[in-house]
């Protein structure tokens, strides 16, 4: 079993690379370290490869998208059995990819995450649509783009589909930005993955898992301004000032918080005036 100090120095290692160099599979692996630190990362990795070994001689890129579509949708959906878990929704099993494997059952981005592994073991390129509320994919086709619902059991959504989900999250406006189509880079995909699991830790008062998510958010984006705040928080909480004002003065420096500015900075030097509880 890796130690909390060698999965958290695994998953800085992962984050300083370029993202085109990030393996989605084994970055999630890693969150999932978090919950399950003595994971075979090897046999969950093989169990994608068997997932895809079972259409490599049935897809090529030349094929129709719907087609190679209906393929993979077979195998994942019928023969696999992935599917969404409706029930407990708020499960962080659903946001560990080992367990859904094992489990056969997750969320959007989990479910997607295994569709766009298997997809890529093909050469094929599929692509997270990180629509608000609800992950999606995209197979990037010779002959255009098709978005693929892993949650539905690889629905085809057409961009009207795709803009009413946003418009039910973020009402008309949102609806209009062409930004929510695009596909997210690899670091984005990570981190909505822990911030779906900072929700529910948060929920769940478990201050631990709380703080490794925060924590791995920002070692993948340094400058996010929520998790700068909520870091800065938790380290006055414990008693480490030093850390705080760090964090709160890196909040400053990449927000526009005006508005707060003046307690924020009122704060920072109060807690220069604080002598370290934790060393």
């Amino acid at each position: 079993m890796e130690s909390t100090g060698q999965i958290d120095s695994g998953f800085s290692q992962m984050a300083s690379l370029p993202d085109d160099r990030i393996d989605l599979a084994r970055g999630a692996l890693l969150i999932a370290k978090a919950g399950y630190p003595d994971l075979d990362e090897s046999f969950y990795l093989g169990r994608l490869n068997r997932m895809a070994a079972g259409l490599i001689d049935q897809i090529t890129a030349k094929m129709d998208p719907l087609d190679i579509i209906a393929r993979i949708n077979h195998i994942l959906f019928d023969e696999e059995n992935l599917r969404g878990n409706r029930d407990n929704y708020y499960d962080p099993d659903n946001s560990f990819l080992n367990r859904v494997l094992d489990r056969r059952m997750g969320i959007p981005i989990t479910l997607s995450l295994i569709y766009i592994e298997v997809a890529g073991r093909l050469g094929l390129d599929v692509r997270g649509i990180g629509l608000p509320g609800h992950f999606i994919t995209a197979l990037y086709h010779e002959s255009g783009k098709v978005f693929i619902d892993p949650f539905n059991r690889g629905e085809i959504r057409t961009d009207d589909d795709c803009r009413a989900i946003i418009r039910n999250h973020l009402g008309e406006t949102g609806a209009t930005d062409p930004n929510w189509l695009e596909p997210v880079s690899r670091k984005e995909f990570l981190i909505r993955m822990l911030r779906n699991l900072k929700l529910i830790y948060a929920q769940a008062d478990n201050d631990v898992m709380l703080y490794r998510m925060v924590h791995w958010i920002l070692t993948l984006e340094p400058k996010a301004a929520v998790e700068l705040r909520e870091r800065a928080m938790i380290y006055e909480a414990i008693g480490d000032p030093v850390r705080a004002i760090k964090d709160w003065q890196l909040y400053i420096a990449n927000t526009f918080d005006l508005e707060n500015e003046k307690s924020i900075l009122a704060r920072i030097d109060y807690l220069q005036k604080q002598i370290p509880r934790i060393h």
